[in-house]
């Protein structure tokens, strides 16, 4: 079992600027590339693939071949590309998720350092060799956000740790290999460790179960945006009308301040808040804080109906994973 302390995971979308993505995949996901029988029966004929075929070097020195990129890329004045730098830390065991033309998962796991490769027709220039399974189309919701985000480029890093222990999980279950120490203690600690975007969920679940309100949905706030609120709610009670808006800070954030929801207050919101620190709550009426022991009390006694993208972090050895394809 191998103990893998990247404080990240990748997600990379496969998508250079060839007009045959199909074939791109097909490539690099379904070993349908000009590799030997030899090499398809050894493991070694999936890849992730970047660009700039354009340079068509001919090496596979990947050394050389980055430098030769980065001189291309300057020499017309433009941005190098963060793909290029991502295939150049790559190292073997290091975890990325990417996507297939169906939408369905794949958690991939480097075999060897990146090698140039020149392929014209799908505008490939390097390969970083795999071993890749299918998940399915289901994922935890931060995954699922890093590839769904407007301008999220071709690669990011994701350091949250319950996301780094859920991808060793995957491989591990889907590779029938135990290949990766898991850190139990990420499962059973849900709520500390739950990345941004389920923390957000659960809170916003506490609100429409326990304190009797509904979700608005077109108000759910965009992230590429500086919106301070996370979405607007209003009270089932049609005796009690009530209007909230909620706000959700995990664990490694800066302190909150109650104060920056004046506004909110003024037009006659309750402003929910759950944050590690918020200042000021005494200087406002309507601002209620959110506390850990509630929103635990809430996940214990709820967790049944409470979205798997949640609960899975609890039992991670439990959870169910898609049938290989």
């Amino acid at each position: 079992m191998e103990n893998n302390n990247k404080d990240y995971v990748t997600r990379i979308n496969l998508k250079t600027a060839t007009d045959n993505r199909k074939e791109l995949i097909d490539f690099c996901l379904n070993g349908k590339n000009v590799f030997t029988d030899d090499e398809k029966a050894q493991g070694k004929a999936q890849f992730l693939a970047i660009g700039w075929s354009c340079v068509d070097f001919e090496s596979d020195d990947f050394s050389a071949f980055y430098n030769t990129v980065v001189d291309y890329v300057h020499g017309q004045k433009r941005r190098l590309n963060p793909a290029l730098n991502i295939f150049k830390a790559a190292r073997i065991d290091d975890l990325f998720w990417t996507r297939d033309l169906d939408g369905v998962y794949w958690i991939c796991r480097v075999t060897e350092r990146a090698k140039a490769y020149s392929n014209i027709e799908l505008d490939i220039g390097a390969v970083l060799p795999i071993k890749a399974y299918p998940l399915g189309l289901e994922v935890p919701g931060q995954i699922k956000a890093s590839f769904n985000r407007a301008r999220g480029g071709i690669v990011q890093r994701l350091h949250y740790p319950a996301i780094i222990e859920y991808s060793k999980f995957v491989f591990n279950k889907l590779s029938g290999e135990d290949y990766y120490d898991v850190n139990l203690n990420i499962a059973n600690n849900v709520i500390a460790n739950l990345p941004d975007f389920e923390l957000e969920e659960l809170v916003i679940s506490y609100l429409q179960i326990v304190k009797g309100y509904y979700l608005l949905s077109n108000s759910i706030a965009n992230k590429s945006t500086t919106v301070k609120i996370e979405c607007q709610l209003i009270s089932r009670d049609v005796n009690d009308v009530k209007k909230a808006v909620v706000q959700v800070k995990g664990p490694k954030a800066q302190v909150l301040d109650a104060l920056d929801f004046k506004d909110y207050e003024d037009k006659g919101y309750y402003i929910y808040l759950y944050a590690p620190y918020i200042d000021n709550l005494e200087k406002m009426k309507n601002v209620i804080c959110i506390s850990d022991d509630e929103l635990y009390a809430f996940y214990t006694e709820y967790k049944t109906i409470l979205p798997e993208s949640i609960t899975q972090f609890e039992n991670l050895f439990n959870i169910g994973v898609s049938e290989k394809n």
